[in-house]
């Protein structure tokens, strides 16, 4: 039997990165899903400086999500757009 060996530094922190970045892109997903739907609706378009805070605020919530509570979030802010 090999031992197990503790996970190194390096590999937990490309782990996290790859958590964040998994919610990050699902952020960015719902964020121009509802931009286009809210021009698409209403007729009218969110000025752009707007819309880019909103998708980058977004995005950083998303990912900081997906890093505290894992995949399982993904799973449901994906379920609830529909």
């Amino acid at each position: 039997m090999e031992p197990v060996l503790p996970e190194s530094k390096l590999e937990n922190v490309i782990r996290l990165v790859k958590r964040f970045s998994a919610g990050a892109v699902i952020g960015l997903v719902i964020a121009v899903m509802h931009w286009y739907w809210y021009a698409t609706y209403f007729g009218y378009s969110l000025p752009l400086t707007r819309g880019i805070t909103g998708c980058v605020l977004l995005v950083i919530i998303c990912g900081l999500m997906t890093l505290k509570w894992g995949y399982k979030t993904l799973e449901t802010l994906l379920e609830n757009l529909s």
